[in-house]
């Protein structure tokens, strides 16, 4: 099963209808503090395994990191998990051209 993936402006749309969206950054924290997606909740990849149950399986959920292979990654490792409503962010934060904190 392929990653749906979502461009900025899908997620900045998705955030503007005031639907309820977890953002989910798998970055390092230091990659994090220097800049984040406002209201994204910080899993680093590498803690993923053993944190995943924060993520609620029925809200709507974008990954992101750098780039987006360690969210391609981590959105795979979650569809494993039984997640279904995952995104990648196409591009990670080196393509988000909306807010950030």
């Amino acid at each position: 099963m392929g990653v749906p993936q979502w461009m900025s402006v899908d997620v900045k749309e998705y955030i503007r209808s005031n639907k309820q969206l977890q953002i989910i950054d798998v970055r390092q924290p230091g990659e994090y503090m220097s800049g984040h997606i406002p209201g994204a909740k910080l899993i680093p990849l590498n803690e993923l395994p053993g944190r995943f149950k924060e993520i609620d399986p029925n809200k709507e959920s974008v990954i992101v990191c750098h780039s987006g292979g360690r969210s391609s990654m981590a959105c795979e490792f979650l569809q494993g998990q039984g997640y279904g409503k995952i995104h990648n962010l196409l591009g990670g934060m080196s393509m988000w051209d909306g807010e950030v904190e």
